[in-house]
């Protein structure tokens, strides 16, 4: 039946007719390549802003420890300048406040490091190519090489 019908159109329907649907072909691989690049595009900036939240929490952990450290240091100044019976309640509470900030300070760190390693993760080039379209634009190429066959 398609053969009969194809008999029956004329060389230049035909021809119209390829270029209509190579023309209709084209114009939807530019809207999945615009939409899937405008996909990429949105997590280029999820990265670049994982990377930027991930840098200012190393920052803040950066002071939280320069903070234990300073802490450290004062107790040990305290101690060594002081007995073990003079020692009051307030060096208990600077002492456990040292800790505390040694605590707070590693958690904003692992906080930091896991935003900027998934940050760059997002930045990969190979997360970043067009996949979809790449492998759509080569089954259609299959596709032909099978019809012109």
């Amino acid at each position: 039946m398609a053969e009969a019908l194809a008999h029956t159109r004329s060389l230049p329907d035909l021809v119209t007719k390829l270029f209509k649907e190579v023309s209709e072909l084209f114009r939807k691989e530019g809207e999945l390549i615009r939409s899937e690049m405008h996909d990429k595009v949105n997590q280029l900036q999820l990265g670049v802003g994982k990377i930027a939240a991930g840098a200012i929490v190393l920052l803040v952990s950066l002071i939280v420890l320069t903070q234990a450290l300073v802490v450290a240091v004062a107790n040990l100044i305290t101690a060594v300048g002081s007995s073990a019976a003079e020692n009051s309640t307030a060096d208990i509470v600077v002492a456990n406040t040292g800790w505390a900030s040694l605590i707070v300070g590693a958690i904003f760190a692992a906080v930091g490091a896991f935003l900027v390693r998934s940050g760059t993760t997002d930045l990969n080039v190979e997360n970043l190519a067009p996949d979809r379209t790449t492998l759509q634009v080569r089954r259609d190429a299959e596709l032909a090489k099978e019809q012109i066959q």
